[in-house]
């Protein structure tokens, strides 16, 4: 797609990462073209029926079947995707920069699963959940700066 004049500050080959602690987007900007090139998901675990739930003998606590289930290896699997990935698409495009948009405590799980010549190309990183959003704004946010 075509980017706006607004928003044509990409000279070279840009590498753009939306991602929650779910799914994860890869743009990729360079002058004036935006396209969507990949895109990563890895839900959380669901249990079935009642599994891992339990209720306080005097039902003043209850906790859901999710309550128990820590999320720190999802993540780091989640991250290594990630970073699996961006490798991959660095590599096939010629990217000369890498910019993160994802909240704080993702991004640092990600960045530390970096390659270090990976790691060297990261410009931006907007601690912000924009998922939900277009492109477009993705990249109108990464230059709000």
């Amino acid at each position: 797609m075509k980017l706006p004049q607004i928003l044509q500050h990409f000279p070279h080959a840009a590498l753009i990462i939306s991602s929650d602690s779910m799914r994860a987007n890869f743009f990729l900007v360079g002058g004036d073209e935006l396209e969507g090139l990949d895109g990563v998901a890895m839900p959380r675990e669901l249990r079935q029926d009642s599994e891992g739930s339990f209720t306080s003998s005097d039902g003043s606590r209850v906790a859901g079947p999710d309550a128990d289930i820590d999320d720190a290896p999802r993540l780091k699997q989640f991250a290594r995707r990630i970073a699996e990935r961006t490798e991959r698409l660095v590599r096939d495009h010629g990217i000369a920069h890498v910019h993160l948009v994802m909240p704080a405590e993702i991004e640092h799980v990600v960045s530390s699963s970096f390659a270090t010549d990976v790691e060297s190309l990261v410009g931006f990183r907007r601690h912000l959940d924009l998922m939900k959003e277009d492109p477009l704004t993705v990249v109108r946010r990464v230059l709000e700066g």
